[in-house]
């Protein structure tokens, strides 16, 4: 008998005007918005929905004019509810202005990125990479934190984006603990950021020590996310509801990168 599994339904219906979403929201086992794709991320059990949330966020852009705005929605699981987290993930849609933006393709790995690899499902085209993530840089690490719950010193990460139109992009993650072949690094380079005098942490020099640990961790994560599940599944109850911080994260690191849409003026 297959396990319970946690289904995160995005189903987005095409509006009169622009990909707007219409209405979203997290129930106790799943994340449902409204607005011309969809989608449905499963997330396996012990985890179960601890937060959800929805807000405007600043996504960086390589421009001279002023950076969008994106809106962003997210669910959020984790074990228990109380003491150490061991184990997290989380479910995002982003939305940039339908209006003279678009997300940034992500043709290349992050410099951090252990592992980067592109996957068909469902028809929909995934960019998945695996890369640490540094205290410094976790919003969700911050509402843990915030809510007297303990994660580790650095977290090990899969991460698998897909852009379904320009302006929108969904995102899973999910995380465990850093393996200890890459702490010391990790440290070292943490350190270096305190003192603003670092050089861009390279992801493969970490594989290098750790690709046993890298492999082993994938399947973990695989056995955990499940890109499309159409599934007629009993939803099991969640956890506490969160409160949730009031900085915003950084949106290069949950979501990518925004960027102008250019207009071809000698088509008109």
């Amino acid at each position: 008998m297959r396990a319970l599994l946690f289904i995160v339904s995005l189903s987005l219906v095409a509006l009169v005007q622009g990909c707007k979403i219409q209405s979203s929201g997290a129930e106790s086992a799943g994340f449902n918005a409204f607005g011309p794709v969809s989608a449905h991320i499963a997330v396996s059990p012990p985890l179960t929905l601890a937060a959800s949330g929805r807000f405007s966020a600043r996504v960086p852009a390589d421009t001279i004019v002023s950076p969008p705005s994106a809106d962003f929605r997210f669910a959020l699981f984790g074990e228990g509810e109380s003491g150490d987290v061991s184990r997290s993930a989380y479910v995002a849609l982003s939305e940039l202005p339908s209006s003279g933006w678009r997300w940034e393709m992500e043709s290349w790995a992050r410099t951090e990125s252990l592992q980067y690899s592109k996957l068909t499902a469902v028809g929909r085209y995934w960019t998945v990479q695996i890369f640490p993530v540094l205290p410094a840089e976790d919003w969700f690490g911050e509402l843990w934190a915030l809510n007297g719950r303990t994660t580790p010193e650095f977290w090990l990460a899969k991460h698998w984006s897909a852009t379904p139109d320009e302006e929108t992009r969904i995102v899973a993650e999910y995380r465990e603990p850093a393996p200890a072949c890459m702490r010391e690094e990790l440290r070292a380079y943490a350190e270096s950021r305190n003192n603003r005098e670092f050089p861009p942490l390279q992801g493969k020099a970490l594989r290098a020590r750790c690709e046993r640990e890298m492999d082993e961790f994938s399947a973990r994560a695989d056995a955990m996310i499940h890109l499309d599940e159409n599934l007629s599944l009993p939803l099991a109850e969640g956890g506490a509801k969160l409160r949730l911080p009031d900085s915003r994260p950084n949106m290069r690191n949950l979501v990518g990168v925004a960027e102008m849409v250019r207009v071809d003026m000698s088509s008109r």
